[in-house]
């Protein structure tokens, strides 16, 4: 262990925030590293050390910052402690396995319990994996093919049960709300609370089977939104493994359409990730599993991820047909007749995924049609706005047009403010590279990167690896 010639001020400062003593804090380190199967004979004497200006191993420091998160209920770098060591796995992925679809509901509730608190305690080796592509047959075939609950009349308990899952779906729908108009980012921790703390030990209780189908499909809503929030906080691993436990909640419940969003929410991340071939699978299976029962606006959501993953793929001409069934789907919409949570899918937003997969067809005059028709101005929030106009901006681009190109990033830019969304980011870093590659001695090149790096000061220009251009 090296040792410094001053006190660790920094780690005693957030120490005494947390409110940890020297010995409850051994104790939290050697508790976690205990259950990635670590060795740290940590104890009051270490962290005295710690304290004086002796920086441990850097396995130690990740164990010392997890533990210090955990208790503010905020992320914690080894760098905030005034350690030096570099983010990396420690331990093992103690959730690795959900991001298999489980076999029984109780399996599944495990899965996301060890989520849930991996993701609370912002576990290294979960925010350092990667999405994974092997998982997709079997969450498909598990889903669309597994076991159904028997059918049993309604039991007078019935009313209590949809009354708590009510109060479940209506607090999702709030979070939801904050999630549109801020990013996953922002209701990110408050759901990892509500899910772990209120939701599973619910879950875990007997209830009558039509109760129990009441709050899995409540829970499956949840854990959908969960997965959402991670998408859009970069952190794709979990959001993966939250949908396809999502999955098997939803198969408890009985409730084809949820596991069709939840498939369909598979099929956007896929695409996003730039393997299109499985965003088409999935998209194709959440129009199989909810056949019949979907809703016009439903029916064209599934469509429009079909489109979009063609689309990201370059198939030009199923992107097409896909679209004009999604549209002809649509042309059937009646709002009073649909369920709650497909009411962000009106006319703008179908354009809205026109517009994205004509840019990644490269076709600037369709992406300037649609993103125009995407944008409504009393009912469009301020995050589609902000991706919309990047979506323009690309086609701008793509049509050779800087200024107008950099004019409408500078206008997304301001619309969206410090929008805490990875995803979002993402939009900007690989339309500032496209810029710079194409027209790297314009001088609104500069003015973008000013006004990117004002924004989101934490971001690198120039270095960012582009994963892919569909989002």
């Amino acid at each position: 262990m090296a040792v410094t010639k001053e006190p660790n001020r920094l780690l005693s400062a957030v120490m005494q925030e947390a409110g940890v003593s020297n010995k409850g804090l051994a104790a939290r380190v050697r508790e976690l590293a205990a259950r990635d199967g670590e060795s740290i004979a940590a104890d009051h004497v270490s962290v005295k050390r710690w304290l004086d200006g002796t920086s441990p191993k850097a396995t130690t420091q990740q164990y010392i910052a997890l533990a210090l998160g955990a208790k503010l209920g905020r992320p914690i770098k080894p760098a905030d402690l005034g350690f030096t060591a570099n983010l990396q796995a420690v331990g093992m992925d103690t959730t690795a396995d959900a991001v298999e679809y489980s076999a029984t509901p109780t399996e599944a509730l495990d899965q996301l319990g060890r989520l849930t608190a991996a993701d609370l305690e912002d576990q290294p080796s979960l925010i350092t994996a990667t999405w994974n592509p092997a998982s997709t047959p079997g969450a498909i075939t598990g889903y669309l093919f597994g076991d159904r609950l028997e059918i049993v009349a309604d039991d007078p308990a019935m009313h209590s049960g949809v009354t708590a899952a009510t109060a479940i779906r209506t607090t999702a729908a709030h979070l939801m709300d904050l999630d549109f108009k801020f990013g996953g980012g922002h209701v990110r921790r408050m759901l990892l609370f509500y899910f772990k703390t209120e939701i599973t030990p619910l879950l875990r209780q007997d209830h009558p089977a039509p109760v129990r189908r009441e709050l899995f499909s409540a829970a499956a809503d949840v854990a959908q939104l969960l997965g959402w929030s991670a998408y859009d906080a970069g952190r794709h691993a979990a959001a993966q493994r939250y949908f396809i436990q999502g999955l098997r909640l939803a198969r408890e419940a009985e409730s084809p359409v949820t596991g069709a969003r939840l498939l369909s929410n598979l099929s956007h991340q896929a695409n996003y990730l730039g393997r299109h071939n499985d965003a088409v699978q999935f998209a194709r299976a959440a129009q199989s599993a909810a056949q019949g029962v979907a809703t016009p606006a439903v029916q064209s959501m599934l469509l429009a991820m079909e489109a979009r993953a063609l689309a990201g793929g370059g198939d030009g001409q199923e992107f097409a047909r896909v679209l004009a069934k999604a549209e002809l789907a649509f042309s059937k919409f009646d709002p009073a007749n649909e369920p709650k949570w497909i009411s962000y899918f009106n006319a703008a937003e179908l354009a809205g995924e026109a517009a994205h997969g004509f840019r990644d067809l490269g076709q600037p005059a369709e992406v300037s049609q649609f993103a125009t028709l995407a944008v409504a101005p009393a009912d469009t929030p301020p995050r589609t706005r902000a991706f919309i106009g990047m979506v323009s901006a690309a086609g701008a681009l793509t049509n050779g047009d800087v200024d107008q190109a950099v004019e409408l990033a500078i206008n997304a830019i301001d619309t969206a403010g410090a929008l805490q969304s990875s995803r979002y980011v993402r939009y900007l870093l690989d339309f500032h590279q496209a810029l710079t590659e194409a027209h790297s001695r314009h001088p609104l090149v500069g003015q973008l990167a000013e006004r990117i790096i004002g924004t989101y000061p934490e971001v690198t220009l120039g270095t960012a690896v582009v994963l892919s251009r569909v989002a």
